[in-house]
């Protein structure tokens, strides 16, 4: 199976995400993409492939933060990434992803069927945007952008999308068939929309899931060890 795994971190020292997870596979590349030189150091004592970005490190959480997002909706643009035929990214404070998982979802619903992305349904926020847009406000980095959220929200919902849907999804693990006709309209989609919404991705996929439903699974089963 052309599959790999991925995930990054941009910032600097202090940063509550400085972490990496239990590396998910042996069996298939693992890439962890940073402009920490201290987490790149630590990453090569592990068998994560690291992939060192010679970007400024600042110390502004927002900016780290919108860094991470390229890559994480456009892994298609990564030379190390591109040739996959599936990718999985997984946020790099999750627990061990289940490799098995992955490849067992990979053949149900991207060999057997034809969806383009998988992720799963959040497991406590029901579905309408502003339960989204309440439990953010509860953390700095996102609260930082209130007003931004409010007017990207109520600018979808005045070109016509709703503030409700089922199956509101969570953004901390993906799995991508790059293979699909329609997964790169989806990246460039989703990170258009990071770009006016901000840093909550799960706000603005609330919205693009409504655009590509039909390509999109979000699933309730558990993909951790």
């Amino acid at each position: 199976m052309n599959l790999a795994f991925y995930t990054y971190f941009y910032g600097d020292d202090n940063n509550d995400t400085y972490a990496f997870p239990i590396i998910p596979s042996i069996k298939y590349k693992c890439y962890y993409y940073t402009n920490n030189i201290k987490l790149f150091k630590e990453l090569e004592n592990t068998n994560w492939t690291a992939i060192f970005h010679n970007i400024p490190i600042t110390d502004n959480i927002i900016e780290s933060c919108m860094v991470g997002k390229h890559i994480k909706t456009k892994p298609h643009e990564y030379k190390e990434l591109k040739n996959y035929d599936y990718l999985c990214f997984l946020d790099n404070k999750v627990d061990k992803v289940s490799e098995t998982f992955v490849e067992n979802f990979i053949d149900k619903y991207f060999i057997k069927e034809n969806y383009a992305l998988l992720l799963r349904k959040h497991w406590f926020i029901n579905d309408n945007i502003w339960n989204e847009y309440n439990e953010s406000m509860l953390q700095h980095r996102y609260y930082l952008q209130k007003e931004k959220y409010i007017n990207y929200i109520n600018g979808q919902i005045n070109n016509g999308l709703s503030e409700t849907t089922t199956n509101h999804c969570e953004c901390g693990f993906l799995i991508r068939n790059m293979k699909h006709e329609k997964i790169i309209d989806i990246n460039n989609t989703w990170y258009n929309h990071i770009l006016e919404c901000g840093i909550q991705d799960q706000i603005s996929f609330f919205f693009i899931k409504q655009l590509f439903d039909e390509y999109i699974l979000p699933f309730t089963e558990i993909p951790f060890c």
